[in-house]
């Protein structure tokens, strides 16, 4: 691994440089990491939006991103590929990990992750990219620069341009789908910001693996604190609009690139009915995919030694052939011979 790179230029959208606090709305400014996750564990298995859970998500966010984390008090936060490179390599996976845009759990869906494939001949950059209190569009456009960044420079690190995809775990799994079905290379739209040359670069995936991935909003609407503005997320109206809005399935097309869909069956967190909601849309559209359920497996299954999201359980790699499968899946479809069906 060499060092991080930063995919944007001097002018970075949506970093205004003000306080992050007036969204984040901190009623303790210095709230212990664990004891906000632990507090937040009643919060998400309700994922309702209240005032209670706004300020569980926010001392989260503040607690592991900006007190014990890489990010700052103002919105000026540097979003930045990690690469882990294979010699010889002729393609890549980007690594998205998940989080809920509260944080991003790059212990269990990054680096591992990203070693993983390497073993397969795969290389890859994990991808630290902005969240909360930031709202949508700015996750999704830092995942779309972040591919137009590497296929830019794909002669630099010996990657072949056509032979680039990603893999999302939870909201990071929503966050690829967004960029390929909601902005399909759509320019960057910021006042101010002035396009360049890897903005105009193509931020088609070859391929695309979403792992318990958040597809269908409207099943957790929790997810309205980290990724809409306070105002929106407060009107009933607005917030069941956005909801609808960023559940990705209805944006689907029939030249949507192949997937691999993987999810436990006693995922407590978000409801498999998103996924194969999802994976219709594919199948209707002809889109080739591959979809692996795990029994028994809970939520947030990644890279950890268990099942869980929060502690490794008993049986450790109980669940790890996943990665071998989606890794032997990808490979295939870089070399045209995977056989996926719909």
């Amino acid at each position: 691994m060499s060092g991080k790179i930063d995919i944007w230029s001097s002018s970075i959208p949506y970093n205004t440089g003000a306080s992050k606090f007036d969204e984040l709305e901190l009623k303790n400014k210095n709230p212990s990491e664990v004891l906000a996750v632990l507090k937040l564990l009643p919060v998400l298995k309700e994922s309702k939006y209240s005032q209670k859970r706004r300020h569980r998500v926010h001392e989260l966010t503040y607690a592991h991103e900006i007190k014990h984390g890489s990010n700052g008090e103002t919105y000026s936060d540097v979003p930045r590929l990690i690469p882990y490179l294979v010699p010889g390599s002729d393609r890549c996976i980007l690594v998205v990990p998940g989080g809920g845009y509260m944080l991003k759990s790059d212990q269990l869906e990054g680096e591992g992750i990203a070693r993983s494939l390497n073993e397969e001949g795969i290389s890859a950059f994990v991808l630290e990219y902005r969240l909360n209190p930031y709202k949508a569009p700015v996750p999704f456009l830092d995942l779309q620069r972040a591919i137009r960044y590497v296929r830019f420079h794909a002669h630099k690190y010996g990657i072949h341009p056509d032979k680039i995809g990603a893999i999302g775990f939870s909201a990071g799994g929503h966050m690829i789908a967004a960029v390929m079905t909601m902005l399909r290379n759509a320019p960057v739209l910021y006042e101010g910001y002035e396009e360049d040359d890897i903005d105009r670069t193509d931020d088609r995936l070859a391929l695309a693996g979403l792992i318990y991935p958040l597809l269908n909003c409207t099943n957790f609407p929790l997810i309205a604190i980290s990724l809409f503005h306070r105002e929106d997320a407060e009107n009933e109206e607005k917030r069941a609009e956005l909801l609808e809005h960023y559940s990705v399935a209805q944006y689907v097309k029939a030249d949507d690139p192949p997937h691999f869909l993987c999810y436990g069956d006693n995922d407590m967190l978000l409801k498999p009915e998103g996924i194969l909601e999802y994976r219709q849309k594919l199948d209707e559209h002809g889109v080739p995919n591959k979809l692996l359920r795990l029994e028994g497996a809970n939520h947030g299954f990644g890279d950890c030694e268990g099942d869980n999201l929060f502690e490794k359980l008993a049986s450790p790699g109980r669940y790890a052939f996943w990665k071998k499968e989606f890794a032997d899946w990808a490979n295939g479809v870089f070399d045209g011979s995977e056989e996926t069906t719909v």
